[in-house]
């Protein structure tokens, strides 16, 4: 069975699309790790944490800085 032939508005026909037997081979890449940076929200404190990961996928560092969320936290209990 021949394939339909598609033709391109100037008349001529269309290039035949790739079979997938002839598409070349893409070599294995390393599973994504996820958006990077990725956002998260602290429900306590209604803050946005930009995190920043490493390429094992654990958190580099983030912004803020959990010293800094601790901060926030305990002006939030001491009013200061």
């Amino acid at each position: 069975m021949n394939p339909i032939t598609t033709y391109l508005p100037t008349g001529l026909p269309a290039k035949p699309l790739n079979r997938p037997e002839e598409t070349p081979a893409v070599p294995a890449a390393a599973p994504p790790i996820g958006p990077n940076p990725r956002l998260r929200l602290d429900p306590a404190l209604g803050v946005v944490v930009m995190e920043f990961l490493d390429s094992g996928g654990k958190v580099a560092r983030s912004t803020p800085t959990e010293a800094q969320l601790r901060a926030y936290r305990q002006a939030q209990i001491t009013g200061r």
